[in-house]
């Protein structure tokens, strides 16, 4: 009896045994599957000069963090841009700084990072030694009607004496492709534009000249350090919350690009044309040093989007979405 009893007893200890290791096999296996998946993050940047800033972190794909696979896409129309970004697609984006504040309003579920771009609009004449009362009267083309070369560009001229409404006619084309013919046709004698599209004109035309640094303009007006931020990086909440050492390594890459970017001109000028950017690499070459292009985290630059956000509700709250953003909408401060 005590024979049997021993024996059902090293059986039961064997059965327990095994269905433990097989327990640990599959935890171990599911363990090690959690371990080896990798994380798809998503970057969406729009043609020109944010992709221009960063065109070395999308050519070299450097590994931000091991478990991570990034995928960058440069848009080329920015009204997919603003569909994608709403719907709340991808997973950090560099937007118009005003959509930054449009898709927080409407769903909260981006922050701003920082800044990759500050103004790079100016207005340009081909008449001689002109000065602002000089506009008067005049027919001035730009970008997109209620867009941030529009908003920038009446705020300012308004802090000047101008009166937007009355003293100047503003004609509107849809991007800079069909604004420089209109430059270099002669059409119009001045004109809203920004890099690189400045000295895309100015290498065919060039009586056409710069009277009024947009962005040097806000400066003043508005006792500003870097201007009006105009290329903003938006991180989803979520991915922050999860993991903040990927996104801080992130955009450590984001601002060792937009360094580089200054003292590899010819490299970087190869590089966009590899990865797909619009302007050709002489046009970039000659345009980055009035480009404005610079990293600034949001914790040093929440003050000038503050201040661009006010200017921008007193414009027209539409602009941002309706309402002056709270302070949430900054990942740090």
């Amino acid at each position: 009896m005590k024979k049997k009893l021993s024996l059902l007893l090293i059986m039961l200890f064997a059965i327990l045994t095994f269905a433990g290791c097989g327990n640990n096999t599959a935890q171990n296996e599911t363990s090690n599957k959690e371990s080896t998946e990798t994380k798809e993050v998503s970057v969406v940047i729009p043609d020109g000069l944010p992709a221009i800033s960063i065109a070395k972190l999308i050519k070299e794909k450097p590994e931000i963090k091991k478990g991570y696979s990034v995928n960058y896409t440069i848009e080329q129309n920015s009204d997919s841009l603003s569909t994608s970004v709403m719907k709340g697609e991808p997973d950090i984006a560099i937007v118009p700084s005003n959509l930054a504040a449009t898709a927080y309003n409407k769903n909260k579920q981006y922050k701003i990072a920082g800044t990759v771009g500050w103004g790079s609009f100016y207005i340009g004449t081909t008449k001689e030694n002109q000065n602002i009362e000089d506009l008067k009267g005049k027919e001035i083309y730009n970008i997109g009607k209620g867009l941030t070369p529009d908003i920038i560009a009446k705020t300012i001229l308004k802090d000047k004496g101008i009166n937007v409404d009355k003293d100047v006619t503003f004609s509107y084309v849809e991007g800079v492709n069909e604004l420089a013919p209109i430059i270099l046709s002669g059409k119009t004698d001045y004109a809203v534009i920004p890099e690189p599209a400045l000295s895309t004109v100015q290498a065919k035309n060039s009586n056409f000249k710069t009277m009024l640094d947009l962005n040097e303009e806000w400066k003043k007006i508005n006792n500003s350090e870097y201007g009006y931020p105009q290329s903003t990086i938006i991180v989803k909440s979520d991915l922050y919350d999860k993991d903040k050492d990927f996104v801080d390594q992130v955009l450590n890459q984001i601002k060792i690009s937009t360094e580089w970017a200054y003292n590899n001109k010819e490299t970087l000028g190869d590089y966009c044309e590899e990865i797909g950017v619009s302007a050709k690499k002489p046009v970039i070459m000659k345009s980055i040093d009035k480009s404005n292009i610079k990293y600034v985290p949001i914790k040093e630059s929440y003050k000038e989007y503050k201040t661009y956000f006010e200017k921008l509700n007193s414009f027209d709250p539409k602009t941002i979405g309706g309402s002056l953003p709270d302070d949430e909408i900054f990942m740090e401060k």
